[in-house]
C-alpha cells in the first residue's frame, strides 16, 4: 500500500511539473507576441471539417497587444481592442462590431494563444517542424464552456516564437501556420482603426 501511495504521488509531482513546464513555454510564447513591442508575421490559416481542409487564406497581421491589423487576399481587418473593420477587397461596404474573443481567435493568434489561461490542461512535448526543434503544447478544455475543446500550440525552442497554432471546435479545426514573425516594432495607432479617408466611397455599416 505504501508503495501504490507513493508511486501516485510521484506521478502528482511529475504531473504537476510537466504542466508546469508547459505553461512556461506559453507564457514565454504570449510574451513575445504581446509584450516585447508590436509584432508582424506573415501566415496561413486553414480551417478543416474533421480532416479534410475547407477554406484557406494567408496574409499578413500586425498585432499591438489585443489590437491587430489584419490583411489577405480578400479580407482588410482593423480592430482597435474593441470595435473591429471588416472590409472584402473591391467591396464598397465594411462591416463595424465589435467580437467576442473567440470570433477574434479565429483570425488572430495573440487572442488564441492567450485562452490557455482560462481552464486548459496542459501536456509538453518535442519535434521538429519546418526543420526547427520545437516545443509542442498540447492543451485540453476542462469543460465544455471554453472556445476551444482542444489546442496544440508549436512553438521554435530556440526563440520561443509561434510556428503553429492548431484550434479544436465542434470536430473541426482552425490552424494558422505563422511564417515568418518579428517583434519589438512601433506603430502607430492608427494602424488599427478604419481609415475613412482611404475609403471614401465605402458604405459603413454598424452591425453592433
Amino acid at each position: 500500500m505504501r508503495k501504490i501511495i507513493l508511486l501516485l504521488c510521484l506521478c502528482a509531482v511529475v504531473a504537476t511539473a510537466a504542466a508546469e513546464s508547459a505553461r512556461s513555454v506559453l507564457d514565454k510564447t504570449a510574451a513575445r507576441m504581446t509584450k516585447s513591442g508590436d509584432v508582424r508575421a506573415q501566415f496561413k490559416a486553414t480551417t478543416f471539417s474533421g480532416t479534410t481542409p475547407q477554406s484557406e487564406a494567408a496574409g499578413t497581421l500586425v498585432l499591438s497587444g489585443k489590437k491587430f491589423h489584419m490583411t489577405s487576399e480578400e479580407l482588410i481587418t482593423w480592430f482597435d481592442g474593441t470595435t473591429e473593420w471588416s472590409l472584402m477587397k473591391g467591396s464598397d461596404e465594411v462591416n463595424v462590431s465589435n467580437p467576442t474573443e473567440e470570433e477574434q481567435a479565429a483570425v488572430n493568434p495573440a487572442t488564441l494563444i492567450s485562452i490557455y489561461k482560462k481552464g486548459y490542461r496542459y501536456t509538453l512535448a518535442e519535434s521538429t517542424l519546418r526543420g526547427k526543434p520545437t516545443y509542442v503544447v498540447y492543451l485540453r478544455a476542462k469543460n465544455k464552456k471554453m472556445p476551444f475543446s482542444e489546442m496544440i500550440v508549436d512553438v521554435d525552442k530556440a526563440t520561443f516564437n509561434p510556428l503553429c497554432l492548431r484550434a479544436k471546435k465542434d470536430g473541426d479545426w482552425l490552424r494558422i501556420a505563422i511564417l515568418s514573425f518579428q517583434n519589438g516594432l512601433s506603430l502607430p495607432a492608427s494602424t488599427f482603426t478604419f481609415p475613412t479617408t482611404d475609403y471614401p466611397n465605402v458604405e459603413i455599416i454598424d452591425l453592433r
